[in-house]
């Protein structure tokens, strides 16, 4: 598995990030001022498919239009208090790669 190193400052989604696809272990950030369809706590997941606009090579860059299917760690709810939810489809500029951790 791999951890979240909550020592270093957030990286910014937007900032160049290795390529989301299939199998990728990601996390959720929240956007920038909250909206109630945020996803708290920034959770983790792994991309298990494409979302409804992703049908495009996955080096491409994140878009505005790029989205990807999440399957939780753990059911999560958002900010409106909608859910558990054990998938999500989420765009991609709210999507970050995780850092695999250390053996």
């Amino acid at each position: 598995m791999w951890k979240r190193d909550r020592s270093r400052p957030p990286r910014d989604p937007r900032a160049a990030t290795p390529a989301l696809g299939v199998g990728v272990q990601v996390y959720v950030v929240e956007q920038e001022p909250p909206t109630p369809d945020d996803w708290p706590g920034e959770p983790t997941g792994v991309i298990i498919a494409n979302g409804d606009r992703s049908l495009r090579h996955v080096s491409l860059p994140n878009d505005g239009f790029t989205h990807w299917v999440v399957a939780f760690s753990e059911p999560q709810l958002r900010h409106d208090g909608s859910g558990p939810y054990e998938t999500a489809t989420i765009p991609a500029v709210l999507l970050v790669a995780a850092e695999p951790a250390e053996a």
